[in-house]
């Protein structure tokens, strides 16, 4: 039987777009008294918010299997070995092969001498700091150090280290589940996510590429990655939550408060926006659940956009870059017309390649598991460079 719950993709599908459309907007400055262009480009901006969006639905979506199990058998358990070996079948030759390609790139502009800012952030010799990027990436080491965290010509993979940090988390954070529950587990995850960056905050104060690896590091992010957990055992009815973790209306309450935590106590947001995307998702859920999800014309495009949408964070970033450089769009401009004009061609053009991508590539990988269901391609989560505008 199918597992596949379109509001699931549907969410994937908008968050990457969003993603794809941050980073498009992104690729260089313009200047311009234009209202319409000013409040286009403060939506635009919000994209970045993919990014715990997509970790809460990959803590639902990893769960998932155990929680579907132990919902028909009343028991289930999480082989280590089977799980991690389902998961580099099928996330990593996808991601490596983009690495492949993005190094190509950053070793392709380094050969011809070309003038982009991506050289610049390797120190001397560049050559050397390259092959050590290239290793860390091909290791997903990079997240662990400030200078290569965004590095391999394709930033938005900081997060996929994220990801496979939390994949190991798992294990921990099921056992304790198991013992004391969902709720008080949720708790305790809140408070390492509180602790951890609070206590490094004296190691990193004077350095901000260590206090970003802190207040994105996987422990910091957990609670996004944890409460997708609890929205799938609720979906699954092992576990009930309270009444408003589904309520729409919540969810603009809990992004404005988020939005006041980044700017006066950053190590609060993840908790807020995990909130916003955990009721968003629930509140999804509850439609779908009760037949009342409206299957439009725009709701089924951006749901099959959400399966391949780890193939169009994959590859957005660097087509964006070759498609700039091919057709030398300027990196400043007084027409926000044009500016705009070529954000989209961009945009399209990521939306393209990820999806000839997710066909020549990922698709191979998807099919070798024994159960293909669209909720189990889990993107870590974009953007991009992402929780930061890239």
């Amino acid at each position: 039987m199918s597992t596949r719950l379109q509001s699931i993709d549907f969410l994937r599908g908008v968050a990457a777009f969003a993603v794809v459309l941050f980073h498009a907007f992104a690729y260089g400055h313009v200047n311009t008294n234009d209202r319409w262009f000013h409040a286009l480009k403060l939506m635009v901006d919000q994209g970045y918010l993919g990014v715990p969006l997509f970790f809460v639905i990959s803590g639902f979506c990893i769960h998932q299997r155990w929680a579907r199990t132990y919902a028909m058998k009343g028991q289930a358990n999480v082989g280590f070995s089977h799980f991690w070996r389902r998961r580099l079948q099928r996330l990593y030759p996808p991601y490596f092969a983009a690495l492949c390609a993005s190094m190509l790139l950053v070793v392709t502009a380094y050969v011809v001498r070309a003038n982009v800012p991506l050289l610049g952030l390797y120190p001397e010799p560049k050559t050397r700091w390259m092959a050590i990027d290239f290793v860390l990436h091909a290791g997903m080491l990079h997240g662990f150090h400030p200078v290569f965290d965004q590095m391999a010509g394709n930033p938005p993979f900081w997060t996929l280290a994220r990801e496979e940090c939390l994949y190991l988390m798992y294990f921990p954070l099921l056992a304790i589940s198991r013992v004391r529950g969902m709720k008080e587990s949720l708790l305790w995850v809140l408070i390492a996510g509180l602790a951890f960056p609070l206590s490094m905050m004296p190691v990193a104060i004077s350095n901000d590429g260590w206090l970003r690896i802190i207040n994105t590091s996987a422990i910091a992010l957990w609670i996004e990655w944890a409460l997708g957990m609890a929205a799938v055992e609720a979906y699954y009815k092992i576990i009930e939550l309270p009444r408003w973790c589904s309520f729409g209306w919540l969810v603009p309450i809990w992004g404005s408060v988020a939005k006041l935590s980044e700017a006066y106590f950053a190590q609060l947001s993840p908790i807020f926006w995990g909130l916003t995307f955990f009721t968003l998702l629930n509140y999804c859920l509850r439609l779908e659940r009760s037949k009342t999800w409206r299957e439009s014309a725009v709701v089924r495009r951006f749901a099959a956009l959400g399966v391949f949408s780890y193939s169009l964070y994959l590859v957005h970033v660097p087509t964006r870059i070759f498609v700039k450089y091919l057709f030398h769009i300027p990196n400043a401009s007084s027409n926000a017309w044009s500016y705009t004009f070529y954000a989209l061609v961009m945009a399209s053009a990521g939306c393209l390649a990820g999806y000839i991508f997710f066909l020549a590539i990922e698709q191979r990988f998807l099919h070798r598991n024994s159960e293909k269901t669209s909720t189990e391609v889990v993107l870590a989560r974009p953007c991009q460079d992402s929780l930061q505008p890239g």
